[in-house]
């Protein structure tokens, strides 16, 4: 029997779907995204165009497996107010194949879905921030790689990790800003950077002989762009300083290696490590290795030791006539009895390094409940200007812009002849990428552009 309304149809449709499309969907990074909850939503599915423009249809991906593991994984933030998601082990997707992908994402529930929020992720703006001085590629306050961006937009590496094992760094081009990436090349994996012109990358990675004696190894490879064709033009394995007793074990840094603009000067982070039978005794030394290029040719150039015992954070101008490493740094894993300092090493006309300055700042590589704190650094292209990710302002700073808003602020320094100057201190959240442009006179940070005029900086 029908009731009221009834029709020869008894079955009970559901009700149409009243959810609307994702609000600020945006990429984060190379396949992960955000946006903000939809009410009414119980699931989120992310569609993709693999190849964005180009003649692959889309794809609905599945929801994550911990079983392959793959699939899209999303989750919540502290608040419940918006979504975190990242797409994992999706071939698909994977570099090289994906660089130039497209995203759909739409709410549901048990009546359905609603409408897709689209997004088509800028990996320059991802990586970079695009000042009037040129691109810059972003710093961050945690060990994470970076994806080196030259100064014109148009040469990107990028270290991918994949499920199969197979990690690598893979080198694309461009020809302009509107058109999609090209992969160049498939590489040796490790901390890789790019010099700001694209033309020559270095890796510095970590090898295990196959065969006895099996000693961890630092190895340096060097690549050259011609053209569109990248070719390995040096590859050395940095020698331990006599100051360190054998064996005298080589790691480098978590940071690093740094190249000139031009890439024809080559700084590559060196820890050393000697272990003694009593604790107190190990040897642990930080410096940092230089190479020059005359021509095609390489040539080592000189061991800086900075007087620390690790080397965690540095910066080289893009002239390559500034370098700034840390010495010390607040560290539980290594403690150091001296006061955190930027060292400051400048290079002389007949290419030998001598030591310009100590700057006094708050340097951190703090393991909490937090996560990793590190601080990074970075320099103008002339080296006069210095911005330092520091750890919790002390008393005499004075913030600018702002109270201060986390533990950790960006201190900027200005060089004048040879003495070094704190200009500005702002704080804004430690979690967020920044940049110095390179002519120096600008900082990206927390979303806000900072700028500086004759000496004084602005807030936004």
């Amino acid at each position: 029997m029908a009731g009221c309304g009834g029709g020869s149809d008894d079955t009970a449709q559901p009700p149409a779907p009243s959810l609307a499309a994702p609000t600020n969907f945006q990429s984060t990074g190379f396949i992960t995204f955000s946006w903000d909850v939809t009410p009414g939503a119980t699931r989120y599915e992310l569609h993709a165009d693999p190849d964005g423009s180009g003649p692959l249809a889309e794809i609905k991906l599945s929801d994550y497996s911990e079983a392959s593991p793959t699939g899209f994984a999303y989750g919540s933030n502290s608040e419940q107010t918006s979504l975190g998601g990242s797409v994992r082990g999706i071939d698909a997707l994977a570099l090289p194949a994906g660089i130039n992908a497209s995203y759909r994402l739409r709410a549901c529930n048990a009546s359905g879905c609603g409408d897709f929020a689209s997004v088509v992720p800028d990996i320059a703006k991802l990586s970079a921030h695009e000042f009037s001085s040129g691109y810059a590629p972003f710093a961050y306050n945690s060990p994470s790689s970076q994806s080196p961006l030259s100064k014109d937009g148009l040469t990107l590496a990028m270290n991918h990790w994949s499920v199969a094992g197979d990690s690598t760094t893979y080198l694309f081009g461009r020809a302009s800003k509107s058109q999609p990436w090209q992969q160049q090349a498939r590489l040796s994996y490790g901390t890789s950077t790019l010099s700001a012109d694209g033309t020559t990358l270095a890796v510095v990675g970590q090898e295990t002989p196959s065969s006895p004696p099996r000693t961890t190894k630092t190895v340096v490879y060097i690549y050259h762009r011609s053209g569109s064709t990248w070719s390995q033009q040096y590859l050395d394995t940095p020698s331990a300083p006599s100051a360190c007793p054998q064996p005298c074990e080589v790691y480098s840094a978590s940071r690093g290696p740094l190249l000139s603009a031009d890439g024809n000067l080559l700084v590559v982070p060196l820890n050393f490590f000697s272990r003694s039978a009593v604790a107190a005794d190990s040897t642990y030394i930080g410096a940092v290795a230089t190479y020059v290029r005359n021509g095609a040719a390489w040539s080592p150039q000189a061991l800086l030791e900075t007087g620390g015992k690790r080397v965690e954070a540095l910066a080289l101008s893009g002239d390559g006539k500034t370098l700034v490493v840390n010495q010390g740094g607040h560290n539980p894993g290594y403690p150091d009895p001296q006061a955190p300092h930027a060292v400051v090493f400048t290079q002389q006309g007949n290419g030998t390094w001598s030591q310009q300055a100590r700057i006094p700042v708050d340097l951190s590589f703090v393991f909490d409940i937090s996560g990793i704190l590190y601080s990074s650094m970075k320099l103008s292209d002339d080296g006069n200007t210095l911005a330092v990710s520091a750890w919790a302002p002390p008393a005499d700073i004075a913030l600018s812009c702002s109270p201060k808003k986390d533990s950790m602020y960006i201190a900027l320094f200005a060089r004048n002849g040879t003495a070094w100057q704190l200009q500005v201190a702002i704080s804004r959240s430690r979690g967020y990428p920044w940049a110095l442009a390179p002519d120096g006179n600008a900082l990206f940070y927390d979303g806000e552009l900072f700028t500086r005029s004759n000496g004084a900086w602005a807030c936004p």
